[in-house]
């Protein structure tokens, strides 16, 4: 069998990007009797999958493709398209190298597009549903998604997703069956490494010391700002602590510095987009990880903090895989119960077992996300088989 993997998500584009090239790299892996080529039309995602050595095909979007794109989500257009057989040319490129389906990592308006190509959808999540509540899920970004959904997720022939949670949910509200769902669980990224160029690195991040390091883009729902009011109670308190917040801004980082200015607060380092070595040697050096996020339920950076072994501070709701024992866990929206939290693993009150534990969850995640990705192998062929048998 020959899959594409459709890779449109930019390399500074966080979570999504992860979770994007650990597919890549778990098929590669994982799908060994099949043919595997990463398709992309971003320059710099194609040299950062030849250096990680995985077949794939750097293509362009023509602005007749790209008209497509913007007109193939209402379905009259979609219709006008399929009567005159109209098609991208990514999707004539797919056929011509004989493709058998594409799987999508992150979904996108691509998929509105396909007429022949058979895929898979990857789904993340349903906080598109709090759009009432974060300025970046406008309503019009509501009724965009569940377009998507609803229509996508019908056509797939399977969906992967990351939780046992979004599946319940993805079969409940958009009427899927359940075993048309496989759960792939999250892993921490494959990019994360040693730089040789470390002099330089160090150097640039040498005037922050005693850190905690939440690694999230600049969104709302990220909830920077219950850390920055914690950093104000440490700070007020004459405790030394800083913080150190990674990724891009996504049009929140203007409050944020309004709310560290009115306060005077000196202990919030803004680093934007980091490279993997950076990364790396950002975790390796911090106190601890914090991730306040009121998105979910569940998320990539706990992983890395596990595979880090690093102290974790994380939301109580008790949805995903951080679990008690496994870091300390709070009310995010409460900046009181995240100071202390902080102090508690600055002055070594942290429990180490909360390390161990996490390590062991992190190894049977990595386990279960391998038996997954073979799931998913003997499941994909046995769908393709049986459409080919039909047009035998």
């Amino acid at each position: 069998m020959k899959i594409a993997i459709l890779l449109e998500t930019n390399f500074s584009g966080g979570g999504s990007f992860t979770h994007s090239i650990n597919a890549c790299l778990n098929f590669k892996k994982y799908f060994i009797q099949d043919k595997i080529v990463v398709y992309t039309h971003i320059k710099k995602n194609f040299e950062i999958l030849k250096q990680l050595k995985i077949p794939s095909v750097l293509f362009s979007f023509s602005l007749f493709d790209k008209i497509l794109l913007k007109l193939s989500v209402y379905k009259f257009f979609r219709c006008l398209t399929g009567l005159l057989n109209l098609k991208t040319s990514l999707e004539d490129l797919l056929i011509n190298n004989k493709t058998d389906l594409c799987y999508f990592p992150v979904l996108s308006n691509t998929v509105f597009t396909f007429k022949d190509v058979k895929f898979v959808s990857t789904f993340l999540d349903l906080e598109h549903f709090k759009h009432s509540i974060f300025p970046e899920i406008s309503k019009k970004e509501f009724y965009k998604r569940e377009n998507l959904y609803f229509y996508s997720l019908k056509k797939s022939i399977v969906i992967t997703v990351s939780h046992k949670i979004i599946k319940q949910r993805v079969s409940s509200h958009y009427k899927i069956p359940k075993d048309k769902i496989v759960v792939i669980p999250y892993t921490p990224s494959g990019l994360f490494k040693s730089d040789n160029n470390l002099k330089f690195i160090k150097k640039k991040f040498s005037h922050i010391k005693n850190y905690f390091f939440y690694p999230a883009q600049i969104w709302g729902h990220k909830n920077h700002i219950s850390i920055l009011k914690a950093a104000k109670i440490l700070e007020k308190e004459g405790h030394n602590i800083n913080f150190i917040f990674s990724g891009r801004d996504r049009g929140y980082k203007n409050y944020l510095e309004n709310y560290i200015k009115s306060n005077n607060l000196k202990n919030i380092f803004f680093t934007g987009f980091l490279h993997s070595e950076e990364m790396d040697y950002v975790y390796k050096n911090s106190k601890g990880v914090i991730f306040t996020s009121l998105f979910g339920p569940d998320a990539i950076p706990p992983l890395e903090a596990w595979n880090y072994k690093k102290p974790l501070i994380y939301n109580n709701r008790l949805e995903d895989d951080v679990t008690k024992g496994t870091a300390i866990l709070v009310d995010v929206k409460n900046p009181n119960a995240i100071s202390k939290a902080v102090i508690s693993i600055i002055y070594g009150r942290y429990n180490k077992k909360f390390i161990l534990n996490g390590t062991k969850k992190l190894n049977a995640i990595k386990s279960n996300s391998r038996k997954s990705y073979i799931q998913l192998s003997k499941k994909l062929n046995d769908v393709i088989n049986s459409f080919n048998d039909k047009s035998n």
